[in-house]
């Protein structure tokens, strides 16, 4: 079992969302910070949040200490001189840098030579090589498969256009069910996993909560002392300003595409709290030999548990939105907003 108090089991779900996925970071170094010996009982996440789930699931070191070297190291594109290797460009317009991972990111893709060679035959503007290196590198599988952390990552049937949960549960996650989980077209490539090959989960939903409370509930049912958390971090503004060009047009497109369908609220939490106590109720009052007891949908109901929901939403400036901006300045700004807003939700 997972560090921490030995009576709370915790489920952290992290939604996909590219650059944006650093804001994750901050929520996890400050639930790590503000709980000593804390580690989750799961995590489940979608494309960027598969990477992460993947990554602190199997660190190879400290988890929040493995999760900045992907970000700040692996993934935070920086501008270059050609031929002088790690030697950055100075005083590179922010605009510019901003949009320097279209050309790729060292860290998860780089271009697709077929796309130079026959761009009417490829699939995919770029190749995921380097995300496969940089898992490899930062994440253990053995320690994923091995380990207390319940990890889970969706993906995409591209065939039968319905989601995939993969996780390590049976001693068999592999790094290409990350690969595929965030394989979102058409910027890179669908991914073979056991003879099915997938496409992005965010596709289908970009915020696994059936999974995530599948296993909450699944956790020591019988036992009533156990207290069950759900911490779901939301990468993508419900609200926003109405656009103004066609970059701010494709930008809120995406949000809205992204966002998670399920307001989750008090309002929701306590109506579900309220459902329990009734179910509670009608447990304690009914006679032991009641045939109801019997009836599936009765049984189903009452094998639900109590479960504390708790929302983190991103609250970024506009400029910090675009999913597709590594820069250096970006990055740091999503961790620090992440930090912060964790810090304002109680966590």
């Amino acid at each position: 079992m997972a560090n921490g108090p030995s009576d709370h089991r915790t489920a952290i779900v992290l939604q996909g969302g590219g650059a944006l996925g650093a804001y994750e970071l901050g929520v996890l170094q400050a639930i790590y910070d503000r709980r000593p010996g804390f580690a989750p009982s799961a995590v489940a996440g979608i494309s960027i949040g598969a990477i992460t789930a993947a990554v602190l699931g199997g660190a190879r070191g400290d988890p929040i200490a493995t999760l900045e070297t992907l970000w700040r190291d692996k993934l935070t594109v920086l501008p270059r001189i050609p031929g002088l290797g790690r030697v950055p460009i100075p005083f590179l317009p922010r605009d510019v840098e901003q949009s320097l991972a279209v050309l790729g990111n060292p860290g998860m893709y780089s271009l697709n030579p077929e796309m130079v060679l026959g761009p009417l035959a490829a699939t995919s503007i770029y190749e995921t090589g380097p995300l496969r290196r940089t898992l490899h590198e930062l994440a253990d599988l053995d320690k994923i498969n091995r380990g207390d952390i319940r990890v889970i990552v969706g993906a995409m049937d591209i065939e039968t256009a319905m989601i995939r949960y993969f996780d390590n549960a049976d001693g068999a996650f592999t790094f290409e069910q990350t690969v595929a989980s965030g394989s979102l077209p058409p910027g890179f490539p669908m991914t073979e996993v056991d003879g099915r090959w997938y496409w992005d989960g965010g596709l289908f939903s970009n915020t696994p909560l059936g999974p995530a409370i599948n296993y909450l509930e699944s956790v020591e049912p019988g036992n009533d002392a156990i207290h069950r958390e759900l911490i779901v971090v939301e990468l993508f503004p419900r609200v926003a300003p109405i656009p103004r060009t066609l970059p701010d047009v494709v930008n809120r497109m995406v949000q809205m595409q992204y966002t998670s369908r399920i307001q989750l609220d008090e309002k929701l939490s306590r109506k579900i709290d309220k459902m329990l106590d009734l179910i509670e109720r009608i447990d304690s009052e009914l006679p032991a030999d009641s045939p109801v007891r019997q009836d599936p949908a009765y049984v189903e109901l009452a094998n639900h548990r109590r479960i504390e929901f708790k929302v983190v939403e991103a609250h970024l400036d506009a400029d910090l939105t675009n999913a597709g901006d590594f820069s250096r300045a970006s990055i740091e700004a999503r961790i620090a907003a992440g930090y912060a807003d964790a810090e304002r939700a109680g966590l």
